[in-house]
């Protein structure tokens, strides 16, 4: 495993090995590639970035440490992920969702979506995609390529998560809400409202916990997954912004914005294990 890591103000990458987790290198970008997000197709040695100002994105070759070919769709492009051979990407400017093959570079389909599709995430056992545009939840039928279903929401939704355990969706929004849909129905579960600026959430199913980073307080916070009980704080003393755990979910990572750094934690007891310095202003974190 490595952890990747994307450093948005001295356009960047950080790659973190494992098990010390020490910085591995931090490859230097182009002038003009200012990453936010990304997504690693482990196979090829390859990563996606998506420009957010100039709708371009763009391919590293992480062997060779360049930039070696670009795609343009033109827009603000916001999140991009693989899923089954295919390159999904949330564009705000044109509310939709472009597909393309991730061999040939070729267009597949846009699928129009509402206004702002900020976030996405996948059911990958029902092959459905689920956008959160600020006043509504669309689900993408990721093989026939058209909107499966769609719910209008009065809040300004911002994040989206799928909870593949109990087939539920996760979204945060603008205001500080945590919003809890049933994923057949998208019908309103749950909303929790304990947070100011909530931006990135994950689901530790070991240790029955969902974490959720609160730019806002900044911390982490810790719910209790099988109800959703807010249990306490990891405090991280700076700007929290990225989050993820590890694939055997012992340990949780997240990116602080104001130290430059890349904190972990043990999930067992939330104790900091180590922090790494990285580029100014990490953002993303990607296990592979």
């Amino acid at each position: 495993m490595k952890v990747y890591i994307s450093n948005y103000l001295s356009k960047s990458i950080s790659i973190l090995n494992y098990p010390n987790f020490d910085l591995e290198k931090e490859i230097e970008l182009e002038e003009d590639i200012y990453p936010q997000h990304f997504c690693v197709d482990k196979d090829k040695n390859l990563m996606y970035i998506p420009g957010t100002s100039d709708g371009i994105i763009y391919i590293l070759d992480l062997e060779k440490d360049k930039i070696i070919d670009n795609i343009s769709i033109g827009g603000s492009l916001t999140q991009i992920a693989l899923f089954n051979g295919e390159l999904f990407v949330s564009n705000e400017d044109s509310n939709s969702i472009y597909i393309l093959d991730k061999d040939t570079a070729n267009p597949i389909g846009v699928i129009e979506v509402d206004e702002m599709p900020h976030r996405f995430d996948f059911d990958e056992k029902n092959s459905k995609l689920y956008v959160s545009c600020i006043n509504s939840i669309v689900c993408i039928d990721t093989l026939s390529k058209c909107i499966y279903k769609k719910v209008d929401t009065e809040f300004k939704m911002w994040n989206v998560n799928i909870d593949k355990e109990k087939r539920e969706i996760y979204t945060l929004t603008l205001d500080g809400k945590l919003i809890i849909l049933d994923e057949e129905t998208m019908s309103v579960i749950n909303v929790l409202e304990e947070f100011l600026l909530p931006i990135q959430i994950c689901f530790d199913y070991s240790h029955n916990k969902v974490y959720v980073v609160d730019l806002g307080y900044r911390n982490v916070r810790v719910l209790e997954y099988s109800t959703g009980k807010y249990l306490r704080n990891i405090e991280i003393n700076g700007d929290p912004q990225g989050l993820q755990i590890s694939n055997d979910e012992k340990l949780l990572f997240v990116s602080d914005g104001q130290k430059n750094s890349i904190k972990i934690y043990d999930t067992s007891n939330y104790l900091l294990i180590k922090e790494v310095k990285v580029g100014k202003e990490p953002t993303t974190i990607v296990c592979v």
